[in-house]
């Protein structure tokens, strides 16, 4: 099992953007970015939840993304951070 407080950030692809995407689905990234706030302190905004979603080709998206912001857009969206990449649950020590 890995502890996810062990994890810094992550190498962002094209792949995990559309992935996060179809997670995010009707969700407005507005929205999402308000939750995000509301329910973690966490301040993104809509358009970096944007360049997140479609990295290809902007040089502007970045290349490694905060684990700890990924785990707070899955768990907003209601779903879990193991998802995004298909892997099997992995534990928190967090409560």
């Amino acid at each position: 099992m890995l502890d996810l407080n062990a994890i810094a950030s992550v190498e962002w692809n094209q792949e995990l953007g559309k992935k996060l995407k179809a997670i995010r689905g009707k969700v407005s990234r507005r929205a999402l970015a308000a939750m995000l706030q509301e329910k973690y302190q966490y301040k993104v905004s809509q358009q970096y939840i944007q360049l997140l979603e479609h990295p290809e080709g902007n040089e502007k998206a970045p290349s490694t993304v905060s684990f700890k912001l990924l785990r707070y857009l899955t768990e907003a969206l209601g779903s879990d951070i193991y998802e995004l990449f298909n892997s099997p649950k992995i534990f928190s020590t967090e409560t």
